[in-house]
């Protein structure tokens, strides 16, 4: 009988044949006729034998037609869309709610599938997924109530989504990264926002969707929270939307910003609690 192996095939991001997935029984529950199922269990841990790490986790996804900009680049926790490139290049989505764990020794019978595969890239991006769904930045919970209220939430979305393949990030630095408990409307919370956008395939093309979505941001928030008749904001100041190349961003930025995630858990403790970097 054949066992697992340090020279084991299997890697993190790859697809399970169709022949795996019948056997094993990992069906998508809505979409089963389009199955893809995704290995997410670090190379480290693939190759460990049995007796030291006996399971291998799986996400069950299944394929679209269409990606969808919210979810591309890690921007959601909780639905990455992904692009596999091969002899058969296929887009699919994957939700964290569908992680499954199956034993090293089911597997052993089986190759992964050699025609559909993650680009260097794309790996990158579905490996900081499966880490932002235990790391993501938390704003406090008054700014993300005045947020929804005045459903600048949607905005930002709406202005990111057209773009999504080249913005890959929006960044929020709330009141500079102080720990401020706001009270009243008139006490604003001070907002800086920064869009990351892409440099490959074209610099330019990026730079123009993320200046595009800067003025639709920009216009939103005034047009929301800026009296023109007082001069004042209500609630949160746009300071300004900065926008930047992911090779123009320095290491010292990337971590003082905390990522704004689409669908991310703000904190819900009152009274309020320290903000957490990302």
């Amino acid at each position: 009988m054949p066992e697992w192996t340090r020279d084991t095939p299997w890697r993190q991001g790859h697809l399970l044949a169709s022949e795996s997935v019948a056997a094993l029984g990992l069906i998508h529950p809505t979409h089963p006729g389009d199955t893809v199922v995704i290995v997410a269990t670090h190379h480290c841990d693939l190759t460990q034998l049995p007796d030291r790490e006996p399971h291998v986790e799986v996400i069950v996804g299944y394929r679209i037609q269409k990606l969808n900009g919210l979810n591309t680049h890690a921007k959601s926790p909780r639905t990455l869309h992904l692009e596999f490139e091969g002899n058969k290049p296929l887009l699919a989505e994957f939700v964290s709610a569908e992680k499954r764990s199956i034993l090293k020794e089911s597997l052993i019978d089986f190759t992964p599938d050699n025609d559909s595969r993650l680009s260097p890239s794309e790996l990158v991006t579905f490996q900081l997924w499966l880490a932002s769904r235990y790391r993501r930045s938390a704003f406090p919970n008054e700014f993300e109530r005045r947020l929804s209220a005045a459903k600048l939430s949607d905005k930002i979305a709406k202005a990111v989504k057209p773009h999504g393949k080249m913005i890959t990030a929006v960044f929020f630095d709330v009141d500079e990264g102080q720990e401020i408990c706001h009270e009243g409307l008139d006490d604003v919370y001070v907002l800086d926002v920064t869009l990351l956008h892409t440099t490959e395939p074209d610099f330019y093309a990026a730079e123009a969707a993320a200046n595009q979505a800067q003025a639709e941001i920009e216009q939103a928030f005034r047009a929301r929270l800026f009296n023109a008749e007082t001069g004042n904001w209500q609630g949160i100041e746009l300071r300004y939307v900065d926008v930047i190349s992911e090779e123009a961003m320095s290491y010292r930025q990337s971590k003082a910003l905390k990522k704004w995630r689409l669908d991310h858990i703000s904190l819900g403790a009152d009274p309020q609690q320290p903000v957490l970097a990302e």
